[in-house]
């Protein structure tokens, strides 16, 4: 591992590895934030038509088939901000804590927490969407689908919040 990362800092320095790796957790978390807001609008206002506004259009489409892409983003988004978190918890939360910022401190453990448990739920929630759906577990779908909407909601604004205060590589 080490003559791997030998090999890469030879071309590029650590700060701008970091910000790359930045870099990418955000693009992957920002395609996951409009996936799950997208599938939310459809469970929680579903279309009687296809025809009609854009709204209208983008709640016809079946929210079934957001739950793939979902699921093949949540876990490299999870596990890059699980790596990218190595760089916070020495750089960003240190200086947070001597400066005595602790709603922002705090909102990022609870971010941990609720990102963890969207991981744990995937299985569940890759399960009740699975074909054919049933009636019987539309609620548990729609509850699902809200949770991680929300998850990945909260954790992309307190992400932000946190890079904002001392982004990595500073």
């Amino acid at each position: 591992m080490e003559a791997i990362s030998d090999f890469v800092f030879d071309y590029i320095s650590v700060r701008t590895f970091w910000r790359a790796l930045l870099f990418v957790h955000f693009i992957l978390a920002v395609s996951l934030l409009g996936l799950v807001t997208l599938q939310t609008v459809a469970v929680l206002m579903p279309a009687r038509q296809a025809a009609g506004n854009f709204i209208t259009r983008v709640r016809a489409t079946p929210a079934a088939s957001y739950v793939t892409p979902i699921v093949f983003l949540y876990v490299p988004t999870f596990l890059l901000g699980a790596w990218v978190y190595l760089k916070y918890r020495t750089y960003v939360r240190i200086p947070m804590e001597q400066f005595g910022h602790w709603w922002t401190v705090g909102s990022f453990e609870f971010k941990e927490h609720i990102v963890t448990m969207g991981m744990a739920l995937l299985p569940a929630y890759w399960y009740f969407w699975r074909q054919p759906l049933t009636e019987e577990y539309a609620a548990i779908r729609k509850w699902l689908a809200v949770f991680l909407a929300i998850s990945v909601w909260y954790a992309f604004l307190v992400g932000h919040v946190a890079n904002d205060f001392r982004g990595v590589g500073s």
